[in-house]
């Protein structure tokens, strides 16, 4: 298959699992666990977890583990629980940045959170993971990534069209 056919599919196929209502890009938290907490409680109010609580420790004991801030401003706060109704991702973005205990040290702007059912999408959730992290290594794609304002704009850069 042509390699260029194979990212537009990929490409289709990631925006598909983003909303416009999962996307939060005015995050006013500053801290770890409370940044957690905004988006997870975002969720709650969006219909897609039944327990937030639940959510939280989830996340709480994911993160205990090392942390998914992965560097370059991005973190993949993760995790599967059985207060998912079905696999959801939540794009977050902080305009100035919280300390996230990133790889790299530095302040992390972008989130996706992805949570996930225990028992089902298991390999749709590890694919999502892996073409996020594929886009964050592409250091073109990761400048347009921080530059999103909006939902369009993050359509564009998933569907890799020009502005």
């Amino acid at each position: 298959m042509n390699v260029k056919i194979k990212e537009n599919m990929e490409s289709e196929k990631l925006i598909s699992l983003f909303n416009k209502d999962l996307c939060l890009f005015h995050l006013r938290s500053r801290k770890k666990f409370s940044i957690l907490r905004e988006m997870a409680h975002h969720l709650a109010k969006m219909g897609r977890v039944s327990d937030e609580d639940l959510i939280m420790e989830m996340l709480k004991n994911r993160e205990s583990l090392g942390s998914t801030g992965l560097g370059k401003g991005v973190a993949f706060p993760h995790g599967k629980s059985l207060a998912i109704k079905k696999l959801t991702i939540l794009f977050g973005k902080s305009v100035s940045g919280i300390d996230f205990e990133s790889l790299d040290g530095k302040p992390t702007h972008i989130f996706f959170l992805i949570l996930a059912p225990s028992n089902r999408e298991a390999e749709t959730y590890l694919e999502l993971l892996s073409d996020l992290l594929t886009l964050v290594k592409n250091p073109e794609k990761l400048k347009k990534l921080h530059e999103v304002k909006d939902f369009s704009s993050l359509k564009v850069l998933f569907g890799g069209m020009e502005t």
